[in-house]
């Protein structure tokens, strides 16, 4: 881990493989809910290769329409219902949210996921009064890459977005705080995109999420 002479005045999260570790959950509520109407089963690189758009818009564009409500409702059930044993907080998490809560760092996430599962994960995990502002893909018109939701949280925590560092786990996220102006830290502690994050070159690196106080300038 490099050192950090920058501090940061405000942190903005992803959510999805970055403070929680929902993709398997994300990928066997998929395949709960498409199994019956498209007769087959997918791998978990075909579904993760599908994430950007919300959950929902991910349905909309496989199944007839006709199929659509069921097929949404079958999602969220089981996304719902199987959340407390597939979905877990990666480790360190925990520790890192409450020193940032602790130093009164405010904090918000922009998550492509939608705003029905963020709100069950966030409920899930105890996490919904943490973040002062939570941006989904409901509400970004524009998904990552593009910087609409980094924004959109920036102006809600009432900072610059070129004091906030944004914390993501995939190319998407890197390039979406890259084009917002905020420094981008690349959460390797879940590694799946790991050869595509670096070609785009993060500002820094946190090998942990303990790493990331330090990172953020909140550690001399």
């Amino acid at each position: 881990m490099e050192q950090n002479a920058w501090r940061a005045e405000a942190v903005v999260f992803d959510l999805d493989g970055t403070l929680a570790d929902t993709f398997a959950l994300v990928i066997a509520s998929w395949n709960a809910a498409v199994r019956e109407a498209l007769g087959r089963v997918y791998s978990d690189e075909e579904v993760i290769a599908r994430f950007g758009p919300t959950e929902m818009q991910m349905l909309r564009r496989e199944v007839p329409a006709e199929m659509f409500p069921a097929c949404a409702a079958q999602f969220l059930e089981h996304y719902e219902r199987e959340h407390a044993r597939v979905a877990r907080v990666f480790e360190g998490v925990p520790e890192l949210l409450e020193r940032l809560r602790a130093d009164d760092m405010p904090m918000g996430i922009m998550t492509g996921k939608g705003r029905d599962t963020a709100d069950i994960t966030l409920a899930a995990l105890g996490w919904t009064e943490l973040f002062a502002a939570v941006v989904t893909g409901d509400e970004c018109g524009r998904p990552k890459p593009l910087p609409d939701g980094p924004l959109m949280v920036a102006r809600q925590l009432g900072v610059q977005p070129k004091a906030c560092a944004f914390v993501g786990d995939s190319p998407a996220d890197m390039r979406a705080g890259k084009a917002a102006g905020m420094k981008t830290i690349y959460a390797a502690w879940h590694p799946v995109y790991a050869d595509e994050v670096r070609k785009i070159g993060p500002d820094y690196v946190a090998k942990t999420p303990a790493d990331v106080v330090q990172l953020l300038g909140l550690i001399p």
